[in-house]
């Protein structure tokens, strides 16, 4: 039972590589085939190359955001001033804390 099982795969491949074999031989010589292999080809590619447009913009957005909350934060630092001795800012999420704390109060990450 097995033995016939075997049998059947291994004609099933070999046929399966004539065949390739043939569609390459036909893709070679034939502009047509070629033709509409590389269509194919082009529309995966057009589809691959939107979905990169939509992930790009939407890492650009997210990288602006990021930044300007940065810039805020710095911004507000330097106008309430660093003179004061008893509270600095956390790293993360830009609260005010006290200079010996060594977790936010708000956010709770490590300084």
């Amino acid at each position: 039972m097995s033995q016939g099982i075997f049998q059947i795969i291994f004609f099933g491949m070999f046929f399966m590589g004539i065949a390739l074999f043939i569609y390459g031989i036909v893709v070679f010589f034939s502009p047509k085939a070629r033709g509409k292999l590389m269509s194919k080809q082009v529309q995966a590619t057009k589809y691959m190359m939107e979905n990169q447009k939509e992930n790009l913009k939407d890492i650009s957005d997210d990288l602006a955001d990021a930044t300007k909350d940065g810039v805020k934060t710095t911004a507000r630092a330097i106008k309430e001033g660093l003179t004061e001795d008893d509270t600095i800012y956390c790293k993360h999420c830009g609260a005010t804390i006290d200079s010996d704390s060594t977790f936010c109060k708000k956010c709770g990450k490590e300084q």
